[in-house]
C-alpha cells in the first residue's frame, strides 16, 4: 500500500513538471451594443434611420485558444487559433472561417518569434496606437474602408518574423505566399514596421504592400477591395504605409497617426470625358440618395479611378478616475480620383468608457461621418447613405473579457 502510494505520488510529481512545461489558455471578448444611425438608404430612393442590435462595435467578439511548450534551451513551441463571431446572430464573422481572426503555430527564443498562418501584420499593431485602440472598428471606414490596414486586415499562408525587445524597440517582417501554380508574384504580399514603447512615449512606422491575383489564392484578404483596376496577375495594386504616435501626459494620452494609401491599378473610365463625367454629375441628391456602386464604380474609396488616399487621424483619451476615460478623435481623409477633383471624408468621434470591473466594461459612442465631392462610405458596410452627405451613428454596450 505505501509503494502505491509512493509510485502514485512520483508520478503526480513528473505529471506536475511536465504540466509546468506546457499551457494552454483559452481567452475571448464578448461585445453588444444597441445602436441607432440615420440616412440609411433604403431599397426605394429614400434614407431611413435604424435601431439595431450590433456585434463586436467596440471590439470584436472572438474565442481564441493559445498555447506555449517549453522545448528546452530557451526555446518554445507557440500557437494561436481565434474565432471571430457575431454575437448578434450567433454566426460566424470573418467571411464564415472558423479560425479568421488568426490561426498561426510557430516558434520563440531569443532570436525573436517566427511565425506561420492567418495572421495581421505590423499595420495593425501601428493602428492600434491612434483611434483603432479606444473606438475599434468604429473608425475603419474612414480610414479608406481600411485599405490602410490600420483596423485589422489578414494575411493568408504568411510567415511573419518579430524582433526581441531591444530596449523597448520591435520589428517585423511578414511575406505571404500567392500560392498560384506558375505564376510566383501571382497574390504576393509583403510588409516591415517597427514599434518603439518606452515610458510615456509610443511610436511606430510600417509599410505593406500587395499584388493581384486569384482571389481564393492571394495572401492579402483585402485584395479585391485593392486591386480596383483592369492589371493583370502579379501587378502591385496596394502600397500603404502609416506612422503613428501617442503620449501620455498624467491621465491624458494624445496620439495620432497618419497614413498613406496608393492604389496603381487605378484609371479614368474609357469613353468619358472627365470635363463631365465629375461626382457632381453623376447624381443629384435633391432627386435621389441612391447610387449604384456596382454600376458606377467611381468617385468612392476603392472604385475603379480611386488613386490613392491619406489619412490624418488625431484624438485624446482622457481618465477622468481609475475607471472612467472620455475619448475622442478626428478622422481626416483626402481622396484623390484620376481626372477628378479630391474628395474627402471627415468623421468626429465622441465617447466614455466605464469599467464595471478587471473584466467588463460599458460604453457609449457618437459619430458623424461627413463627405464632399465624394460618395460617402457609410458608418458600416449595411449602413450606406447614399448621395446623403452626412450620417450620424449612437452606440451603447457592454464589453466582457475572459
Amino acid at each position: 500500500m505505501k509503494k502505491s502510494i509512493l509510485a502514485l505520488a512520483v508520478l503526480a510529481t513528473f505529471a506536475g513538471a511536465a504540466y509546468a512545461q506546457s499551457t494552454v489558455t483559452v481567452y475571448g471578448a464578448v461585445d453588444a451594443s444597441l445602436s441607432y444611425t440615420n440616412k440609411i438608404i433604403t431599397s426605394g430612393k429614400e434614407t431611413g434611420a435604424q435601431m439595431a442590435l450590433d456585434s463586436g462595435a467596440s471590439k470584436g467578439s472572438r474565442l481564441g485558444v493559445k498555447g506555449v511548450e517549453d522545448l528546452g534551451g530557451g526555446l518554445k513551441a507557440v500557437f494561436n487559433i481565434e474565432n471571430g463571431f457575431k454575437l448578434d446572430t450567433g454566426e460566424a464573422a470573418q467571411d464564415g472561417l472558423l479560425w479568421g481572426r488568426h490561426a498561426t503555430v510557430g516558434l520563440s527564443g531569443s532570436f525573436g518569434t517566427l511565425l506561420a498562418g492567418r495572421q495581421n501584420d505590423v499595420l495593425n499593431d501601428i493602428g492600434g496606437i491612434a483611434s483603432a485602440g479606444d473606438f475599434g472598428g468604429a473608425v475603419g471606414r474612414v480610414h479608406s474602408l481600411d485599405l490602410d490596414r490600420t483596423n485589422g486586415e489578414r494575411v493568408n499562408n504568411s510567415i511573419r518574423y518579430n524582433s526581441p525587445n531591444f530596449n523597448g524597440f520591435t520589428g517585423s517582417l511578414i511575406y505571404g505566399f500567392g500560392e498560384e501554380a506558375g505564376k510566383t508574384g501571382s497574390g504576393q504580399s509583403f510588409g516591415l514596421g517597427g514599434m518603439y514603447a518606452n515610458g510615456p512615449l509610443n511610436i511606430g512606422l510600417g509599410y505593406f504592400q500587395s499584388k493581384q491575383g486569384e482571389e481564393k489564392k492571394a495572401s492579402d484578404v483585402n485584395m479585391a477591395a485593392a486591386c480596383n483596376g483592369m492589371g493583370k496577375s502579379g501587378d502591385t495594386c496596394l502600397k500603404t504605409w502609416t506612422l503613428a504616435a501617442s503620449y501620455q501626459f498624467g491621465p491624458a494620452k494624445v496620439y495620432g497617426s497618419y497614413s498613406h494609401v496608393k492604389l496603381p491599378l487605378a484609371k479614368f473610365k474609357a469613353g468619358m470625358d472627365p470635363k463631365t463625367y465629375t461626382f457632381a454629375s453623376m447624381i443629384d441628391p435633391k432627386r435621389s440618395p441612391v447610387y449604384d456602386a456596382g454600376k458606377h464604380a467611381d468617385y468612392t474609396i476603392g472604385g475603379t479611378n480611386h488613386d490613392s488616399s491619406q489619412t490624418l487621424d488625431v484624438g485624446v483619451n482622457y481618465k477622468v478616475m481609475p475607471a472612467l476615460s472620455l475619448i475622442s478623435s478626428v478622422q481626416l481623409t483626402s481622396a484623390k480620383f484620376v481626372k477628378g477633383a479630391n474628395g474627402r471624408l471627415m468623421q468626429l468621434n465622441l465617447g466614455a468608457k466605464y469599467d464595471l470591473s478587471k473584466r467588463t466594461t460599458t460604453y457609449a459612442v457618437v459619430r458623424n461621418l461627413r463627405s464632399n465631392d465624394m460618395y460617402n462610405v457609410g458608418l458600416a458596410g449595411d449602413r450606406i447613405p447614399g448621395a446623403n452627405r452626412s450620417q450620424t451613428g449612437l452606440n451603447t454596450g457592454l464589453v466582457h473579457s475572459f
